[in-house]
């Protein structure tokens, strides 16, 4: 007798028990099965929590990151980098400068990949008689800001100065009762106002911006600047040293001097 035909035969003779043991097995494998089911899903939703709590957490921290950002701007410029040269002093007390550097050092240094430092401004500094108005004023030339070409595009913190126009500190706009629209003359050349600060309570009061090449074209400097003016990243707490040692890594005859705040 074949072996099937005799577990058949035993099958029907114990039927009850063959029943309640293929029972037993189904609902014990039903119950793996859905217990491993159970898990999967509960895996499933933990991972789903996860990953928005994740994602919660990296927008959290990428505002964070962006006022913190904008709190530092707030502050303003607050680096200046000379010529090596640059007498100190003369820098302070005359609010000039009387050494120059090519204006090619910004873009040197925009793409020179350095992190420490940022929203790059060439800067053409002088203190001048006004000859129209019979004064002496603060003239500075800038430009647009020079972006570090390794980084996110940002925002600038500085507004340039259109070409043909002039920016008036307060003393200056209101002693002389120029608004923005109207026409002035400087060393010989006509400017639209651009725009009129309000006091701030320092030499600011009495510069003027123009545009760089315009100031350098008035001050025989052409292709020259006297300072860079920029902002010191401290979102990555390096300290000053380190940013004058990258600095003069890549620039070697200048040299880095801390500011207050300095706004176009």
């Amino acid at each position: 007798m074949k072996i099937w035909r005799l577990l058949f035969k035993e099958i029907l003779y114990r039927k009850l028990g063959f029943i309640l043991g293929l029972t037993s097995v189904a609902v014990a494998v039903a119950c793996l099965i859905g217990s491993l089911t159970l898990l999967k899903v509960h895996d499933l939703h933990t991972q789903e929590i996860l990953q928005s709590k994740q994602a919660q957490t990296e927008r959290h921290m990428a505002k964070l990151n962006d006022d913190m950002r904008k709190a530092i701007l707030k502050l303003g410029l607050n680096l200046a980098i000379l010529p090596k040269d640059q007498n100190i002093n003369d820098w302070y007390a005359n609010d000039t400068g009387t050494t120059y550097m090519n204006e090619e050092y910004v873009d040197r240094l925009a793409d020179s990949g350095i992190v420490t430092v940022r929203h790059l401004l060439p800067n053409l500094q002088h203190k001048i008689k006004w000859p129209e108005q019979k004064r002496t004023i603060i003239l500075i030339g800038t430009r647009s800001e020079v972006p570090n070409f390794h980084k996110n595009p940002r925002s600038p913190i500085v507004q340039p100065v259109p070409k043909g126009t002039i920016v008036l500190g307060y003393e200056l706009h209101q002693s002389l009762s120029l608004d923005v629209g109207d026409r002035v003359n400087l060393m010989g050349r006509e400017f639209t106002v651009h725009n009129c600060h309000e006091e701030r309570g320092n030499k600011d009061d009495i510069t003027a911006w123009i545009y760089l090449a315009e100031a350098q074209e008035l001050l025989d400097k052409e292709g020259l600047i006297n300072a860079i003016i920029a902002l010191r990243c401290l979102c990555n707490g390096s300290e000053i040293s380190t940013v004058r040692s990258d600095i003069e890594h890549f620039l070697p005859d200048t040299k880095v001097l801390e500011l207050g705040t300095e706004r176009l």
